[in-house]
């Protein structure tokens, strides 16, 4: 099982700022000195309001993913860090976001194309760890004002004893 992030509730004041970290690790975008309309903000993480918590949901990056078993086109797959969505392969069907037991894969609808015509696809994103940064922590764990946000490590899986 790979790492992922895990959120303290208690912790989490729902800033956006998390999100808009993630924007910004997967663009390149300064996106506070853009104009608002210029770009597409697609973050791989949402936050979950409700009247006793507030929260962003990761990617739980499972064992036995079952986004991936639902996916027909095979753009699922285990990567090197995380489990990997194939943006370019995708065709948007959306059956990956409803077999999430998490809510954790969203359906966005990204720029195809040239941007003049801004024709758009629909694709499944979800929580790489920020895969494609050096750093090798997350965004949204170094931009999280309260530290609600955490790096986790499963434990190895626990050998079974034989019996004598």
């Amino acid at each position: 099982m790979y790492k992922h992030v895990k959120v303290d509730p208690v912790l989490c004041i729902g800033c956006n700022t998390c999100m808009a970290a993630c924007v910004v690790s997967h663009t390149g975008k300064r996106i506070f000195s853009m104009e608002p309309d210029s770009y597409d903000f697609t973050p791989r993480i949402r936050i979950v309001r409700t009247s006793d918590v507030t929260k962003p949901i990761h990617c739980m990056q499972c064992a036995n993913p079952q986004c991936m078993a639902a996916c027909p086109f095979n753009c699922i797959f285990f990567g090197e860090r995380t489990i990997v969505i194939d943006e370019d392969a995708c065709r948007g069907c959306g059956k990956c976001a409803r077999a999430c037991p998490f809510g954790a894969i969203t359906m966005t609808r990204i720029v195809h194309g040239n941007t003049q015509g801004r024709s758009f696809r629909l694709v499944a994103l979800k929580c790489d760890l920020c895969a494609n940064t050096i750093k090798g922590t997350p965004a949204c764990i170094d931009a999280c004002p309260t530290e609600a946000l955490s790096l986790f490590e499963p434990p190895p899986p626990r050998k079974k004893k034989k019996n004598t």
